[in-house]
């Protein structure tokens, strides 16, 4: 038996891959996404090394709890952005959305990713030895586009793209797949892929907007940092390149929408990751009278920095439901936020995926980040969505489409409409069984998210982009992709056809009407001469 143990002991998968994931200390959201996925990988048998740069140094946890994982750390330079912190972005974060918001996030972030990238391609010690492992495979997420950078300077041919969020549209174009404007809602927009007539006017001008910013977004800022480490490298190429792209969501759960083969839905892993609940919470939840309520806006916006009068609102609201226990994510203790309250309760952090497992919870209060979503749908909790920024109107709208889910605009955050909305998903019975039926269907596929991230990234660290998958839209242009060449040549034949046409009948018009004038006059001649 000792003997059997012993050999047990040496046996090391066949398979198994060395694996490199870029995952910068930057967002709380996409630290946490990434480091699931290092996870997954590790518990799986591959060895997985992170390499973690850190611009936010108040982010104390690495997103992986896997012991196997080694890390390569960057330590903060405070002399790059010293005022950089969560609060200089949250005033702009509760203003109403417009492209005037949208382009001040965009200044932000470029400031803040180019000096950034421009640190870590420039990590001498660290690249040197991360070069020196050999690695097998590289992931990186597609906000933390430097990845990709620090990639081509290990050496490293065979990477993943991951995407925190839903399917868009610029994967779409990315990958030479024609978007279907028509059911296409765009990341910026407020609509399903059922719209009216005008509502898909304003979302076919959204879409070739957010087509051209988003690739802004995610490669402008490193790509003009590569330029001076890598001169002749092309970012948004490289991107196209990867192996596959993980997509943060289900195809349960998303927008039905053109796809290829690269695109891998992996919403609702990290299983590897889950525990039970702790004591202290399962003492809430066993204490409430008729059930729980969380209410979290996510690791980025701050229920703490929302303005006092939607605070106000919601507390209000709360009264409204004595016999529920409402448990809120909020981030400054000192504000006291609940006093003289008996049924609300915060707390600085709270264990989201394990709380909403609970049979208890009746509802999500969300922000309707892609985390959140994807974790409330595949786990069977109805959700009130109150979007702020970015794509969460956009992954509002997910749920709001399967009928799981609830719109809370921020110009709603009133009393009436809160207490509306919780009254709404509480006793109207169909979002809970409409977000079970989804949960148990995502439950139910042939391969779990989990399976799927091993399996690709095995598949990526062996064959990389053979090009097999590639749809050839990807190397022709917009003209050509849409068959605007094959219209235009069409419509200039027929149009060429039918002048052709019309000149030979008005010359043929005339030839008749001259033969007749002629005839005629044959005719007339004849007579005057008899």
């Amino acid at each position: 038996m000792l003997f059997i143990f012993a050999l047990l002991l040496f046996i090391v998968p066949s398979d198994g891959y060395k694996i490199l994931v870029f995952n910068p200390k930057f967002g709380i959201s996409h630290v946490t996404f990434t480091g699931k996925i290092a996870d997954t990988l590790a518990a799986a048998g591959h060895e997985v090394v992170v390499y973690q740069p850190v611009l936010n140094e108040n982010i104390s946890f690495t997103g992986s709890k896997d012991p196997s994982i080694r890390y390569y750390n960057k330590p903060r330079n405070f002399s790059f952005l010293p005022d950089f912190s969560l609060n200089r972005v949250q005033g702009v974060l509760w203003q109403e959305n417009s492209f005037s918001k949208f382009r001040a996030q965009q200044k932000m972030m470029f400031e803040m990713k180019f000096g950034f990238c421009q640190e870590i391609l420039n990590d001498k010690e660290n690249l040197d030895a991360l070069k020196k492992e050999n690695f097998d495979l590289g992931i990186s997420e597609l906000f933390e586009s430097c990845g990709f950078g620090v990639f081509e300077l290990l050496g490293i041919k065979k990477y993943i793209a991951t995407h925190g969020g839903g399917y868009l549209s610029v994967h779409m174009a990315w990958l030479g797949i024609p978007v279907p404007y028509s059911y296409t809602p765009a990341m910026m927009g407020q609509v399903s892929d059922q719209m009216s007539f005008f509502q898909r006017v304003k979302n076919f001008f959204l879409i070739l907007l957010e087509q051209v910013m988003m690739l802004k977004f995610v490669a402008a800022a490193p790509q003009a940092a590569m330029d001076e480490k890598i001169p002749g490298y092309d970012l948004a190429e490289a991107i196209k390149d990867s192996a596959f792209f993980y997509i943060n969501s289900d195809e349960n759960v998303d927008f039905v929408l053109p796809s290829t083969h690269k695109i891998v839905y992996i919403g609702g892993m990290g299983k590897v990751q889950s525990k039970a609940l702790e004591e202290k919470y399962v003492n809430i939840f066993n204490n409430a009278k008729k059930g729980v309520i969380l209410f979290s806006f996510g690791s980025v916006v701050q229920s703490s920095d929302m303005p006092d009068e939607y605070k106000q609102a919601f507390l209000e609201a709360f009264d409204e439901f004595p016999d529920i226990t409402f448990l809120w994510k909020y981030e400054v203790d000192e504000h006291n936020i609940t006093k003289g309250r008996k049924n609300v309760i915060t707390e600085k952090w709270l264990p989201q995926p394990d709380i909403l497992d609970h049979p208890k919870l009746l509802a999500f209060i969300s922000h309707g980040g892609m985390n959140s979503v994807t974790e409330g749908a595949t786990k069977g909790v109805p959700m009130i969505m109150c979007p702020v920024f970015a794509d969460q109107a956009h992954n509002a709208m997910i749920l709001v489409r399967r009928g799981t889910g609830i719109l809370l605009e921020k110009s709603s955050f009133t009393k009436e409409h809160i207490v509306e909305a919780i009254k709404e998903i509480i006793n109207n019975d169909s979002y809970k069984k409409n977000a079970q039926l989804l949960s148990k269907m995502v439950k139910a596929k042939p391969m779990s998210a989990d399976e799927r991230i091993v399996k690709y990234a095995e598949f990526a660290a062996k064959f990389g982009n053979t090009g097999v998958l590639q749809a050839q839209g990807r190397y022709m242009n917009m003209l050509q992709v849409y068959s605007l060449d094959i219209i235009a040549f069409i419509l200039t034949t027929l149009a060429v056809a039918v002048y052709i046409l019309i000149w030979v009948l008005r010359k043929a018009y005339r030839l008749v009407k001259s033969f007749c004038r002629c005839s005629s006059a044959q005719k007339k001649d004849e007579k005057k001469t008899n």
